[in-house]
């Protein structure tokens, strides 16, 4: 039995504006996710969301250009801000990515709720890359929803930027399906908001697919961040490496959380998972939980993850070379958390995702 829940005025105003359906009924008996769901028991999104203006914003989706369509979307998953998003945001835009096309996408909303949904499909053989932005004003909710579409032998390389957004909400729900001989490579560099969550949900399917998640977090005062994702495997010879770094100080928050699903028909997966956070002062907090859930017998599958403060004896052999501790501080959260950067290939873009990281903890020291 589902015991209802006296909703948020918030939450209200996000029921007033949904058809009558299984949607609307799903929203007024359980509302917005909380930390009583297991997937959110980090990330608080309803209380989050409680006290922001319950107005309808709109979501301004500034690409680098036109999409080849738009077109509702019914078939959003079953996470509820995702079906929000695609009830809410009107027609999802479509693009089609061209060979050698490196598309941009910079959501924004400037006051109120602002929801929408893209979708974005790599046809055969096609090699593209897709940057995303995200970012909200104070007191404005984004929430965003969208779905990639690898066909085989096509090469995407994704790459996520989520500015800082004190006292603003986001959410953004991906959801990819990887063909056979298709490859991945997705990076994202996130300094947080009021509550983000970057969620992922990837099917994999083997047969010569690759896929490769890169990521990193810096997190000041008052900053949350939740990288919550799971890559489903379920066909067989199908490789997948994870690299997630962050830091947090002055109370700041991350979340991550990792699964990799193997199924028993995906024999020979060799997946990998390495998530390290760095805690900078004693006020801030980094939850992590990586998991492994396999069927398969025939598999090379790994985590891994650590969570610690700065090494005291670099910082000794820093500041015995003159540098100041806020100095050699930086110098050293910047020299963890490039790692996963560093691995983008492309030249200029990675130089762009290490000089806002650095910018970031310059301001932060």
């Amino acid at each position: 039995m589902t015991i209802a829940v006296k909703l948020s005025a918030f939450e209200q105003a996000l029921a007033a504006q949904l058809p009558a359906g299984d949607l609307r009924a799903e929203l007024e008996a359980r509302g917005l996710p909380h930390r009583r769901v297991e997937d959110w028991k980090w990330s608080d999104l309803r209380t989050a969301l409680a006290r922001l203006p319950a107005d309808s914003g709109e979501l301004i989706l500034d690409a680098s250009r036109a999409p080849d369509a738009r077109r509702p979307l019914i078939d959003a998953p079953d996470q509820i801000m995702a079906r929000l998003a695609a009830a809410l945001g009107g027609q999802a835009q479509v693009y089609d990515l061209q060979n050698g096309e490196t598309l941009t996408l910079d959501a924004s909303v400037a006051s109120g709720a602002g929801h929408g949904a893209i979708v974005v499909r790599a046809r055969d053989g096609v090699h593209a890359v897709v940057r995303e932005r995200y970012c909200a004003a104070p007191g404005a909710t984004l929430n965003l929803y969208i779905h990639y579409a690898v066909s085989p032998r096509a090469h995407l390389t994704r790459i996520i930027e989520q500015d800082a957004s004190p006292d603003a909400v986001i959410v953004v729900t991906t959801t990819m399906d990887l063909s056979q001989r298709a490859h991945a490579a997705q990076t994202s560099l996130g300094f947080g908001a009021k509550l983000a969550r970057l969620e992922t949900d990837i099917s994999h399917a083997g047969q010569g697919a690759s896929l490769e998640m890169n990521g990193a977090y810096l997190l000041g005062e008052g900053m949350h961040l939740d990288q919550t994702g799971i890559v489903r495997h379920t066909g067989p010879g199908g490789t997948t490496r994870e690299l997630f770094k962050g830091a947090a100080a002055r109370g700041g928050r991350g979340v991550f959380q990792g699964k990799i699903h193997v199924e028993r028909a995906a024999q020979k997966t060799d997946a990998k998972m390495n998530h390290r956070g760095l805690l900078l002062d004693g006020r801030s907090e980094i939850d992590a939980k990586p998991e492994l859930e396999i069927y398969a017998d025939d598999v090379v599958c790994a985590h891994g993850n650590a969570l610690g403060a700065m090494d005291a004896a670099a910082l000794f052999y820093m500041r015995q070379r003159g540098l100041s501790e806020p100095r050699a501080r930086a110098l050293l959260t910047q020299s963890f958390l490039a790692e996963p950067l560093e691995r983008l290939a492309d030249e200029a873009m990675r130089a762009s995702l290490l000089a806002k990281l650095q910018t970031a903890l310059e301001a932060l020291s």
